[in-house]
């Protein structure tokens, strides 16, 4: 049996904010998807959960990875991993049942996921493609659950299949939180808004800068790209700022407009070579001078590529494999050239044929 797995995102789950942000990333995916707002409200409630287990009996530290699942028949789901560093559960059984807990909660949360859910597997075995992809870290992980929620077909909507995203970023060495953010938001099947943001400095302060700047895009992707650069930039007016390379895909149009303030790198690969993206100096949230916009061509075959400063720029585009897996070439950067004393994020975004 054909397993098909579209527009997968991945999150890390380290503190709450991480939870609320990977919680309406996976809301939105499933309205996209066609899931009616009953639905997407317990998908809602199943990342809350998972999250929160993660920070409370998971270790403190995990990943979520959501994607839109075919089976290779008629049937589609919303699939949802969750791995932790945490003891595993000792008895799956018994803990299904409500008011069980290892520590002093209600112990409702895996009775809630259960219910809501259509398939629950505990520390299931992971394809080696899928594992490489978006499981590279797994040895930080000693376990995982995986859940489906299955959607009529007569319900399915179309999202962007055309665009393919990989993603790696850690936090400065010694700190907890990571001030480098980035996303990538489907608004509709044929616009995509990709970002890459990096707040000011590190720990907590760059953290909280970047999650405002997150936020503001995940809640207004509809906006002109010059008009949500401003949006952004009133929102963090009081906080450290942040630096921003922004993208909006078209795949109808075969078009990428690009808007940056600040030293987040960015490039498109095609097959007349490598296109470097303007960003302009200042600091979103303090400086920011009038933003403009710019339009490329965007098309199946090429790539786009977006990091933070944390990542030198000793590196060669072409010592990149660009056909390989976006996973798999930003993690494999991301370890090889990020620098010791700053947060790193890379965010690459592939256009299929």
């Amino acid at each position: 049996m054909e397993v098909i797995r579209n527009h997968v995102i991945s999150f890390p789950i380290d503190n709450e904010s991480d939870i609320g942000i990977c919680r309406r990333k996976g809301v939105n995916l499933a309205n996209k998807m066609g899931f009616d707002k009953v639905k997407s409200g317990e998908i809602a409630i199943l990342i809350s959960e998972l999250g929160t287990n993660v920070l409370k009996h998971g270790g403190g530290k995990g990943k979520i990875v959501i994607s839109q699942y075919e089976n290779g028949g008629d049937n589609k789901a919303i699939e949802i991993w969750c791995c932790d560093s945490g003891n595993g559960i000792i008895d799956y059984h018994k803990s299904l049942t409500d008011g069980i807990s290892n520590t002093k909660t209600l112990g409702i949360g895996l009775g809630t996921i259960s219910r809501f859910s259509d398939k629950i597997e505990i520390d299931p075995e992971i394809s080696t493609e899928f594992s490489q992809n978006f499981f590279s870290d797994k040895s930080d992980f000693s376990h995982c659950i995986r859940l489906l929620k299955w959607i009529p077909s007569k319900n399915r909507i179309c999202v962007n299949k055309n665009l393919i995203s990989g993603a790696a970023s850690r936090c400065h060495p010694g700190e907890s939180l990571n001030g480098d953010a980035y996303l990538v938001n489907h608004v509709n099947h044929d616009l995509t808004i990709v970002a890459v943001i990096d707040g000011l400095g590190h720990g907590a302060d760059a953290n909280k800068a970047s999650a405002i700047a997150k936020e503001q895009i995940l809640q207004n992707s509809e906006l002109p790209l010059d008009n949500l650069m401003k949006q952004v930039h009133n929102s963090l007016r009081g906080t450290r700022g942040t630096t921003l390379g922004l993208a909006k895909i078209n795949t109808e149009t075969n078009k990428l407009l690009f808007s940056g303030i600040g030293n987040i790198e960015s490039f498109i690969i095609s097959r007349e070579g490598k296109k470097n993206l303007l960003s302009f100096g200042g600091i979103m949230g303090h400086n920011m001078r009038t933003p403009r916009v710019f339009e490329f061509d965007f098309n199946p075959g090429d790539s786009l590529c977006m990091y933070s400063d944390g990542i030198t720029t000793r590196w060669r585009h072409d010592d990149v494999t660009w056909s390989d897996p976006p996973q798999k070439n930003a993690e494999h950067i991301l370890n090889k050239y990020s620098r010791i004393n700053d947060d790193a994020t890379i965010l690459i975004i592939s256009y299929t044929a």
